[in-house]
């Protein structure tokens, strides 16, 4: 059993990390907030089964993801996904200070093709462009072969092309 500090502390860590990648998954803050909580609570309920076969940050990563294939699958975000879609529809000129900056962010032209891949190849792109994770790591965290990794990041490649512009592409290429 961890020490209150100890939790702490890979609280402290990792949470900004996971919180990302959570992020990049679900698209929505609140949302990945509450899943990356979710997630220490699966990791703190099971560190006594943490073989140390991986670092503490890959086994995070992967009950990240996890939860985040959970959710995404869930009828809980059907419904959320279902609801956001009737909201924009509706006029609302008084946004938060916190919706506008999350707004800003994601009309980055290169965030935005990413955040609309479908999640398969979102996640090879995060884990290799934004988290610089190689391939034989993505495929033990994504529990597919390498050759499958390998696929869908030049899959994830090919539509990210056909999406942006060749000024845009070659800043990604070169990276």
């Amino acid at each position: 059993m961890l020490s209150n500090r100890e939790m702490n502390d890979v609280m402290d860590t990792y949470s900004g990390y996971l919180l990302q990648i959570s992020y990049m998954y679900v698209k929505n803050w609140a949302t990945a907030e509450d899943l990356v909580q979710e997630s220490f609570i699966k990791y703190f309920k099971a560190a006594n089964q943490f073989r140390e076969e991986a670092s503490i940050k890959t086994y995070l990563t992967r009950i990240t993801i996890n939860t985040c294939h959970d959710y995404l699958r869930s009828w809980k975000n059907k419904k959320q996904i279902f609801s956001r879609a009737l909201l924009k529809r509706l006029p609302d000129n008084k946004k938060g200070i916190e919706e506008r900056i999350i707004a800003s962010i994601e009309q980055t032209e290169l965030t935005k093709h990413v955040l609309q891949l479908p999640v398969m190849y979102r996640e090879v792109i995060l884990l290799f462009y934004y988290e610089e994770f190689t391939t034989a790591v993505m495929a033990e965290l994504l529990e597919v072969s390498e050759n499958t990794v390998k696929t869908r990041l030049r899959r994830a490649r090919g539509m990210l092309k056909k999406r942006l512009d060749d000024t845009e592409w070659e800043v990604l290429s070169h990276e």
